[in-house]
């Protein structure tokens, strides 16, 4: 496997980056709007709209501190594992299947490093069957 590149996987998709930025455009909020709901639950930090800018264009060297993910979830109102996958596909290059339902709801699945292309390929399709399933 080919090791990371700053700022992702090489040909990476950039999978938080396109979350918040899919977030920021369908929520109509600012940059500066959105930073004001991103407070960490247990803490008193908060995200700066600058940082969110260069998550959304995807210029960020290195994976976000779990404050600064946490923060995020609070103010997207989704799962924090779900944003510390999407981070782990982003930085770390570890493979998932991200799944969106009919709702919008995304369903992140971790792919087992030790599956041949065949299991991976039939495992990502149980995965979407399912996302499917649960959609209908």
């Amino acid at each position: 496997m080919t090791p990371p590149q700053s700022g992702g996987t090489p040909g990476s998709n950039k999978p938080l980056s396109r979350l918040v930025k899919e977030h920021l455009e369908s929520s109509g909020q600012s940059l500066r709007e959105f930073a004001e709901k991103c407070h960490e639950p247990q803490g008193d930090r908060a995200l700066l709209h600058s940082w969110i800018d260069q998550l959304v264009h995807g210029r960020m060297a290195r994976a976000p501190e779990l404050w600064r993910l946490r923060a995020l979830a609070a103010g997207m109102g989704v799962p924090l594992q779900a944003l510390t996958e999407l981070a782990a596909v982003q930085w770390l290059g570890v493979e998932v299947a991200e799944l969106v339902t009919r709702q919008k709801d995304r369903v992140v699945v971790t792919v087992p490093e030790d599956m041949s292309p065949e299991k991976r390929a039939r495992f990502v399709k149980a995965a979407e069957d399912l996302a499917r399933h649960m959609a209908e």
